[in-house]
């Protein structure tokens, strides 16, 4: 999308539509192009589908949250996506103490609720003008965000959080299109590394880089043996690069092929994302942010996917991940179809659930939806409630 000529982009990011509302009436009588989003994933698919200048941040979405965690973790997240991207925190019942911990998190400022309008709107001009000027300039935001709203995601997110601002060396595993390159991306940015990651493949590399930084290291599985020697040698050395290595292959299969000189210390650290049928519930998280993300990219208008429709994309074997997700929401925008897409085969159909696979699906979906109210996923289901307890021990849910 586009905006006018010198009009900056403002994203303010607040659950409370009233006060979305007034910000959007001072600003755009201010010049400002406002854009709204109210949680911290729509924030997310904001910052990477839209040209943002610079975003208005409260830091509680949650009724009743008070604490300000769930903003200082989206801080954290849009640093990681767009480093110099400024966010100025807006903060009421957080007060000044989490308003200075998001200044230490990389917030830029801070105003406090209820603002005084002429001072937010000084500030903006100032952040943005003061941004301008900087030798380094913020480059357009790619379009990787890490959605991880499911258990494992989120174990699998904070895991590499909590390691990123060492120089350890970690093992990145998971099936094809899980997400692996976008994790790299992620811990390179939280590392405090200013330089940028290089990406290498391994399959076809024929010499390692002189420079050392951080080395994503694609498919180490097929790095040739010698350049494995090479590689643990320069491990051993005392100022090595630092490797995240990116691996389909399971850790014990990738173990057999590597020597022992350069598995160790590759493997002294694993993070496995899981495929994307064993983490359903961000499934509509991933849905809605390339949907939003297409509509802009194309100017096309995001197509709204109903209960079922998510149900059948839950129902999907997603062989290539999130990558084939992807895809197929890509396919939703252009050609306006909410339906199931076919398989990326052409005419080949996909797998076909089985019975069982279907039902424990439309189990879980519907206990998901009811916030596992059995009484309340029984009736949606229309079975009673010894029969769905039934079938639940069946599955072992």
């Amino acid at each position: 999308m586009t905006e006018p000529a010198g009009q900056p982009t403002i994203l303010f990011v607040d659950d409370d539509t009233d006060i979305q509302s007034a910000a959007r009436l001072l600003l755009t009588r201010r010049g400002f192009r406002v854009l709204a989003a109210h949680d911290a994933a729509e924030a997310l698919t904001r910052v990477a589908a839209d040209r943002i200048d610079l975003v208005l941040l409260d830091l509680n979405y949650a009724p009743g949250a008070t604490t300000g965690a769930e903003g200082l973790a989206l801080l954290r997240d849009l640093h990681a996506l767009r480093p110099t991207l400024p966010v100025i925190v807006v903060t009421g019942h957080s007060g000044v103490a989490i308003a200075v911990a998001a200044m230490r998190e990389g917030a830029t400022d801070f105003v406090m609720k209820p603002w005084h309008n002429e001072r937010l709107v000084a500030l903006l001009h100032d952040t943005l003008d003061r941004r301008r000027h900087e030798a380094r300039p913020d480059t357009e935001a790619a379009e990787p965000v890490l959605i991880a709203v499911s258990d494992p995601m989120r174990a699998a997110v904070a895991l590499a959080d909590r390691i990123a601002s060492t120089r350890a060396h970690m093992l990145l595993s998971g099936p094809p299109g899980s997400g692996k390159t976008m994790l790299a991306r992620r811990i390179h940015a939280r590392s405090g590394d200013a330089a940028p990651p290089m990406i290498l493949d391994a399959e076809g590399l024929s010499t390692l880089p002189a420079e050392r930084g951080t080395w994503v290291l694609r498919a180490i599985e097929s790095l040739a043996p010698p350049l494995q020697r090479l590689l643990a040698d320069r491990l051993d050395a005392a100022a090595p690069p630092r490797v995240l290595a990116l691996s389909s292959v399971g850790a014990d299969d990738l173990a057999t092929r590597l020597p022992p000189r350069l598995w160790l210390p590759l493997g002294a650290v694993r993070v496995t994302l899981p495929p994307l049928t064993a983490r359903p519930d961000d499934i509509p998280a991933l849905a809605a942010h390339f949907l939003h993300y297409f509509a802009a990219r194309h100017g096309l208008a995001a197509p709204a996917l109903d209960q079922p429709a998510l149900d059948a994309l839950c129902l999907r074997p997603w062989p290539q991940n999130v990558r084939e997700l992807r895809a197929a929401m890509e396919r939703m925008v252009i050609l306006g179809d909410t339906t199931a897409p076919p398989s990326p085969d052409g005419d080949r159909a996909p797998d076909t659930p089985t019975l069982a696979q279907s039902e424990r699906t439309l189990i879980e979906a519907a206990l998901r939806r009811h916030g596992f109210n059995v009484s309340h996923a029984a009736r949606d289901l229309g079975l009673t409630r010894p029969a769905l307890y039934r079938r639940m021990a069946r599955y072992g849910l």
